[in-house]
């Protein structure tokens, strides 16, 4: 090599291809768009929260329940009545020949489904079924 030859580095091939987008010098940032404020920003509206209230399973006493038809808490009132276990029960017993005991089912409230209803608007909350 020459005394006072450098070598050069090849030339810059300039900014990166976009392909479409406008370019940003380099240290700039595109402006920012106009969207929801990040989480826990305290300028943006209010937030509204909801609150649901899960109740307890209804299954054959009575219990607290919220209604949903009339949005009152309540202590269920219950009604019995025939259902798939009563029938199927029935049907047992038939098919083995006690055609005299297959009436019994819907006689015993272990064997019925229990409706829950509201006292105050006489309206079904829940159906608890057997089987």
């Amino acid at each position: 090599m020459e005394k006072g030859y450098q070598e050069t580095a090849p030339p810059y091939p300039g900014p990166p291809l976009n392909y479409g987008g406008a370019a940003y010098p380099p240290g700039v940032y595109p402006p920012p768009s106009a969207g929801p404020p990040p989480a826990g920003f305290q300028g943006g509206p209010p937030t509204t929260v909801t609150h649901m209230v899960v109740t307890p399973s209804l299954q054959d006493s009575p219990a607290q329940a919220v209604c949903p038809h009339c949005q009152s808490t309540v202590i269920t009132q219950v009604e019995r009545t025939a259902g798939l276990m009563t029938w199927a029960v029935c049907g047992c017993l038939a098919l083995f020949g006690c055609f005299i005991c297959c009436c019994i089912p819907f006689c015993v409230d272990p064997c019925k489904d229990v409706e829950h209803h509201c006292p105050n608007c006489h309206r079904v909350i829940h159906v608890y079924k057997r089987l």
